[in-house]
């Protein structure tokens, strides 16, 4: 589970892109885990830098994009996540699936403050209410 998680980079722009239909693509990338402690929590946990990429593309041209780098801590099975990444550059799949969900969930919350200051369209889709 994330115990810790931090943003130390926030990056946004718009480019002049050609006109057609506006796609968001979303990049998370893992970057290294090491092992840490955190003096709240008795014994290591995984220090885990990761870089999270929204992209607004047209046709093939980047329309904009938001970029957010920054570090979160995972407290279980610290060995095993330390070990799979020193062997394979991956994460363990009982490790894997709730961390980028966490990591999904708390990245495109960010970017959708940052998107609303470049006048972008959100990230993610927004309720619409109908008459």
């Amino acid at each position: 589970m994330i115990v810790g998680f931090n943003i130390e980079s926030i990056d946004g722009s718009r480019e002049n892109a050609g006109q057609g239909k506006l796609q968001v693509q979303y990049n998370p990338k893992i970057t290294s885990v090491e092992k840490a402690s955190v003096s709240a929590i008795d014994g290591d946990v995984a220090k885990i830098d990761f870089s999270f990429e929204v992209n607004y593309v047209t046709g093939s041209a980047k329309a904009a994009s938001i970029n957010l780098e920054g570090h979160l801590l995972w407290n279980g099975d610290t060995e095993e996540l330390l070990e799979t990444w020193e062997n394979e550059q991956s994460l363990p799949e009982n490790v894997n699936a709730p961390l980028m969900n966490d990591l999904y969930r708390k990245c495109l919350s960010q970017a959708v403050g940052i998107a609303d200051t470049l006048n972008l369209i959100p990230p993610i889709p927004t309720p619409t209410v109908e008459n």
